[in-house]
């Protein structure tokens, strides 16, 4: 099951979560991970200190945001936390109404005691994957904001040990270079041939006329 629903989860739509999990739990970390109009990134990680037996206090969540999560840049593979700045941290007592985790609205009236670790990083890498450690104990909502499409459907992406994200692109991909309608895939298999059929006929054309022109200047300089 694990594994379907992984593939369903993969930075979709948040649809079927709340299918799975219920709206509030505190064995799942939710990060939050929001790309900013410059290109830069902040990734914030929430437990909720009371239902979390791993996290009770700052301390517990600093060390284990240490090994939460690796960063994949297409080049080498290290902890996310030793590549990105400082985090700082803080607390709050609400639940974020903007979450895929399907709150409730007695849910959202409630309040907790939820830590948050914060990294800001300026000049993260262009493209890069996220991933949780095999032996990860925890369970990362992974929440994609991206504030370049304001108007862009949830994404997020449920990740347990060993699982990877989708890739996390910054800059925008090249523009496609639009072939010409001759060089299409099917086309070009027939198009190609048959132009270079009429180039070698009109080649052969071409050195025939040159002969016959030849012959008739020799026959010209005779006496």
């Amino acid at each position: 099951m694990i594994g379907g629903l992984h593939q369903a989860c993969l930075l979709g739509g948040a649809v079927l979560l709340p299918l799975f999990v219920s709206a509030h739990n505190g064995e799942w970390l939710l990060a939050k991970l929001t790309i900013g109009r410059e290109g830069g990134i902040t990734l914030r990680v929430t437990a909720d200190a009371e239902a979390n037996f791993l996290i009770k206090d700052r301390a517990a969540l600093a060390r284990e945001a240490k090994g939460l999560l690796l960063l994949n840049d297409g080049k080498e593979t290290r902890p996310w936390a030793d590549l990105a700045p400082t985090p700082t941290f803080s607390q709050t007592d609400r639940l974020d109404p903007a979450a895929p985790l399907g709150h409730t609205t007695e849910e959202l009236t409630r309040r907790y005691t939820l830590l948050q670790a914060t990294w800001r990083w300026d000049d993260p890498p262009a493209k890069f994957t996220l991933r949780t450690p095999e032996q990860n104990p925890h369970t990362v909502i992974l929440w994609l904001v991206d504030e370049r499409q304001p108007q862009g459907e949830p994404r997020w992406v449920m990740l347990i040990g060993g699982d990877e994200s989708p890739l996390i692109q910054l800059s925008a991909p090249e523009p496609r270079r639009e072939l010409p309608w001759w060089l299409s895939p099917g086309i070009s298999d027939f198009v190609i041939p048959a132009i270079a059929t009429v180039a070698a006929m009109l080649l052969v054309w071409f050195a025939l006329r040159l002969n016959r022109i030849g012959e008739w200047l020799d026959r010209k300089r005779k006496p």
